[in-house]
């Protein structure tokens, strides 16, 4: 079934601000034609070159030992429904893949001319600025303490690259207005501002208490080096964990939303860290003492993140009950009905039903949105008394497992209830 409308809003479908990524999906989908089963495959095929990405920029940076270390511990991140991660198809797992690949050329480190170079650097920003806006501004942001070290730098070739560097800044940005004015129009700067409802878990649990000492250790020894390219890292990993922090204590943040900071941090953390298991190299007496430390600790971290990710429950909002009630909705109810349901089972019911919802549990911070997930969650704590609100809100059908004891909704099939007036 094609459709115009979102039936998560009820409002015309639109790309929002994130084009970009919507057309490179489609266009894989317009090429490859991937079965449900072959498109599954998707994430997992995006992470691993996320890895090959990692390893081919650190070991430019750094070196090989740290690209290989940096690569594993990519591949060891942690998923979750709230912030992404590479078990899900979603457009923050970008930044993995897309950032280094960015850092290669804004760092000058191919050997390709400069003009190809920043053509390359131009091309990918902009397409991030088209396809996950947190993520361009993680990249950005990076680029921005790149370029006043490069700007304050006494060497007449950084002076010039710095120039360079700011005019494909500023030319992406500015081809890149088109893909936000609708909404600064219509939010002004709330557009900049972002509320969350759940507090993650503190970045060592979440990440891993070892890797998370070793991006402090690494980070020490990044500090002692002058170095414009490992200074921009560690300050916009810095910038992050702020972030991150702010959020913790006021409840909202500025330009990057709570959720979308992770996993660009632990992709800096990942390159940080790196370096940091590479110093165990440097102990050599007793003999291979360093080698012997860092394998053991590999070996932990390696354990520990995958004993974790094994029993994260990533996605079990809806059972088998669930998924056949919303196929019975689709086959015995009106194409326009609207559906009131828990509003974290709606997240599935829409595309399975094809029908419209009264609310829904946005994926990110969505004040409109959220003002109806809390009038659903207050019909459903009231036992679903309150007619007038379901005929305020041209609901027709409500889906609930819990006691609904409202003598105007007759249960048609098991947990699915029909207003009288739309019976």
């Amino acid at each position: 079934m094609q459709s115009n409308t979102n039936w998560y809003t009820g409002e015309n479908f639109s790309l929002g601000m994130e084009r970009a990524w919507h057309g490179f999906l489609a266009s894989i989908y317009f090429l490859f034609k991937p079965s449900i089963i072959q498109w599954s495959y998707l994430p997992t095929i995006l992470h691993a070159l996320a890895t090959l990405s990692v390893f081919y920029f650190v070991s430019k940076l750094y070196g090989k030992n740290e690209a290989l270390i940096a690569s594993l511990l990519i591949a060891l991140i942690p998923s979750n429904v709230t912030l992404g991660g590479p078990v899900f198809l979603v457009p923050i797992n970008l930044s993995l893949l897309i950032i280094p690949l960015a850092l290669v050329f804004a760092f000058r480190l191919t050997d390709i001319k400069p003009l190809y170079n920043y053509l390359s650097l131009f091309t990918i920003t902009t397409f991030l600025l088209y396809a996950h806006p947190p993520t361009a501004v993680v990249l950005l942001t990076i680029l921005g303490f790149y370029l006043l070290f490069n700007i304050f730098s006494k060497n007449d070739e950084c002076r010039q690259n710095a120039k360079h560097l700011f005019i494909i800044i500023f030319i992406s940005i500015l081809f890149s207005i088109p893909n936000y004015l609708l909404e600064i129009q219509q939010r002004g700067l709330e557009t900049l501002k972002f509320n969350f409802w759940v507090n993650i878990q503190g970045i060592p649990l979440l990440y891993g208490i070892i890797p998370t000492f070793f991006f402090v250790i690494g980070s020490y020894f990044l500090i002692k080096r002058e170095n414009k390219e490992t200074w921009s890292l560690l300050l916009t990993s810095i910038v992050l964990i702020l972030n991150i922090i702010i959020f913790t204590i006021s409840g909202s943040t500025y330009l990057l939303p709570y959720p979308r900071t992770h996993i660009p941090l632990f992709l800096l953390m990942s390159i940080i860290a790196g370096l940091g298991y590479t110093k165990l190299l440097t102990y050599k007496k007793p003999h291979k003492i360093g080698v012997i430390l860092m394998v053991i600790c590999i070996i932990a971290t390696t354990s520990l993140a995958i004993n974790r990710n094994i029993n994260t429950s990533y996605y079990q909002l809806v059972d088998d009950n669930d998924y056949k009630a919303f196929l019975w909705i689709k086959e015995n109810t009106p194409t326009n009905a609207t559906i009131l349901s828990d509003p974290w089972k709606a997240r599935a019911l829409a595309p399975v039903a094809e029908r419209s919802i009264y609310a829904v549990m946005p994926f990110g911070p969505d004040k409109k949105q959220m003002q109806l997930v809390i009038n659903a969650n207050n019909f459903f704590a009231e036992n679903c008394i309150n007619t007038t609100f379901l005929i305020e809100n041209n609901i027709a059908v409500v889906y609930t497992t819990e006691n609904c004891q409202n003598q105007n909704l007759i249960e048609i099939e098991e947990n699915i209830y029909f207003l009288k007036t739309h019976k």
